[in-house]
């Protein structure tokens, strides 16, 4: 039983179209996505060699792996990938029989395959990595193949390695095709990006009710972790949990500023990440009643959101969200408002966004399995940061929004405790 959640026929398909007989994946969470299966501590180097996915375009062919050794066994475990063969990495590890009396001489006798001088490199070798990758292409006959590689992860650094390597490969870049593969979500990873929502919108509301004066972006930050934190020990939660935040107070509007004082716009975009999986939601607040200007400008991202919302309808392309939103800026007012895109895709990566974008040039429909961050920011100098963002599931008949809170501008207390 494999655990990762790519679907081979769809991979395939896209394989063949594009004249691959097979990709390899080197960036660890690609690996992660394929496999369901961590790449291993070596992989946080982020050098390719340190782990790779082997995934032929033949659905009917088995994937193999290479992973450093540490990790293998469990890489095999949690992947269901038999043909996962391993490389020394810098961490020694070893293996003892409990019945032995003497742990010197039982260790000796598990660790007899090393060859003589055997030495850890400082991190892990590259070159031993991609030979065992050689052997499993060699075997496969797919040596002289063309290979997908997510050239868009691999450092230049790196890629005479893959050549020396494996001379006769004709390497393809495979990130545009990783990317549209990771787009669809499965139901697992629906489940965790709606759990990752649902602690997001919690805490996000709690740290809403006790914005007051005096408090600094960090203290808020502090604030909604721990209702984070709260939040997943109240479920119960198997899956590894954390967050991020971006706060900003006052004028600057990016900057975290200073403590809240009265009139002060607060900027709060935030995500729980579970799994993996981040959210990505955001709200705009002011300490006490906000300016004409402060409502002028929410109330026109607002009207610019709920645009683009209408124009995401399965089918239609996602440039078109954008054109909607931007209208709606240009109608209410600010001619000049240019933003390079109003939403992304949200899964398992180390940024909270993801491709594809709702951009003026992204002709990718809309799809259902789609999980999509829509937002609708505005920086503005000497009035603050403002921005309104959810998250929706594309079903067949439209959004499903995972975070639902109210969109308004919050007033904010100049007192502290619940508002």
């Amino acid at each position: 039983m494999l655990g990762g959640y790519i679907d081979r026929h769809r991979a395939g398909r896209l394989m063949t179209s594009l004249g691959m007989d097979a990709m390899v994946l080197v960036q660890p969470e690609s690996i992660q996505y394929a496999a369901g299966a961590s790449a291993g501590v070596a992989s946080l180097w982020r050098r390719a060699g340190a782990a790779a996915l082997l995934v032929p375009a033949d659905p009917a062919s088995k994937m193999a792996a290479v992973v450093g050794d540490l990790q293998a066994a469990s890489f095999r475990k949690a992947s269901g990938i038999e043909d996962t063969r391993s490389h020394p990495i810098w961490v020694e590890t070893s293996a003892v029989d409990l019945g032995e009396a003497d742990v010197q001489v039982s260790i000796a006798r598990n660790d007899r395959h090393r060859p003589a001088g055997f030495q850890r490199p400082a991190t892990f070798d590259p070159a031993l990595a991609l030979a065992i990758l050689r052997d499993i292409l060699v075997e496969r006959g797919l040596d002289k193949a063309r290979i997908g590689l997510e050239l868009a992860f691999v450092p230049v650094a790196d890629m005479s390695a893959f050549d020396l390597a494996l001379p006769n490969v004709r390497w393809i870049d495979a990130s545009p095709l990783v990317a549209q593969l990771r787009m669809i979500k499965r139901p697992d990873e629906i489940e965790m990006l709606r759990l990752a929502a649902d602690l997001t919108s919690e805490a996000l509301r709690h740290l809403l009710s006790f914005l007051h004066e005096g408090l600094d972006a960090a203290a808020m930050a502090a604030l909604w972790r721990n209702k984070v934190d709260d939040g997943a020990r109240r479920r119960g939660l198997a899956q590894p949990v954390s967050g991020w935040a971006y706060i900003a107070v006052g004028e600057d509007g990016f900057a975290p500023g200073a403590p809240a004082r009265q009139g002060d716009v607060v900027k709060i975009d935030v995500g729980a990440v579970v799994g993996g999986y981040s959210a990505d939601m955001a709200r705009t607040a002011v300490l006490g009643r906000p300016t004409r200007p402060q409502q002028q400008i929410h109330g026109a991202l607002l009207r610019a959101l709920e645009a683009a919302l209408a124009a995401l309808v399965p089918g239609r392309a996602l440039q078109e969200a954008h054109h909607a939103a931007t209208a709606a800026m240009h109608r209410a007012g600010f001619t000049t408002y240019s933003r390079g895109h109003f939403g992304h895709s949200v899964g398992a990566s180390i940024f909270s966004e993801e491709w594809p974008f709702i951009a003026a040039d992204t002709d990718v429909p809309v799809e259902p399995g789609m999980v999509l961050a829509v937002e609708a920011p505005y920086y503005v100098r000497g009035v603050g940061g403002f921005i309104i963002e959810d998250q929706f599931l594309v079903g067949e008949n439209g959004l499903e929004c995972l975070s639902p809170l109210p969109r308004a501008l919050h007033e904010a207390a100049l007192a502290g405790g619940p508002n």
